[in-house]
């Protein structure tokens, strides 16, 4: 049987989605500045700005679902609180659809900035992708805050 997760554990995973959350956060504050159209002067070095802070963001989550994934996280939280199992599971069952949506919205930028239109020409989708990872992110931390730090009925 895993050993149950240490709050010092729990903590340092807390510290990535912070860290995440940050990423989030200054990309969303680039998007807010005027972009350049398509094709116009500036719109290539704009693009290729947003796919370097996409790539950033990609590697992050890859290291940080992998080491969720992989590294006992799961399985250790689900092995000490039951009653959470199902809501972890689901949680994590997103990692790879959260993955393939920062690559799709990689694809469009690097369309943006050859001069051709992406299939979504606004970006759009860039902003609600980003609401919905800071949402899995605040969802990931409050299950480990509730099982960890609140959830009195531990595994014995």
């Amino acid at each position: 049987m895993p050993e149950v997760m240490t709050n010092q554990w729990a903590a340092q995973v807390l510290a990535e989605h912070e860290h995440l959350r940050e990423l989030i956060a200054d990309l969303k504050t680039f998007l807010e500045a005027p972009r350049p159209k398509i094709g116009e002067k500036g719109s290539h070095t704009w693009s290729s700005e947003l796919s370097q802070r996409l790539v950033t963001l990609h590697d992050e989550l890859f290291r940080h679902f992998r080491f969720e994934d992989e590294g006992g996280m799961v399985e250790e939280l689900s092995v000490a609180h039951p009653r959470f199992a199902d809501r972890i599971n689901e949680v994590v069952a997103e990692h790879p659809q959260m993955l393939k949506a920062v690559r799709g919205i990689m694809v469009d930028a690097l369309s943006y900035s050859e001069g051709e239109k992406p299939e979504d020409p606004q970006l759009r989708r860039v902003l609600a992708v980003l609401d919905q990872l800071a949402e899995h992110e605040r969802k990931e931390t409050d299950l480990i805050q509730r099982a960890e730090y609140r959830d009195t009925g531990a595994a014995d």
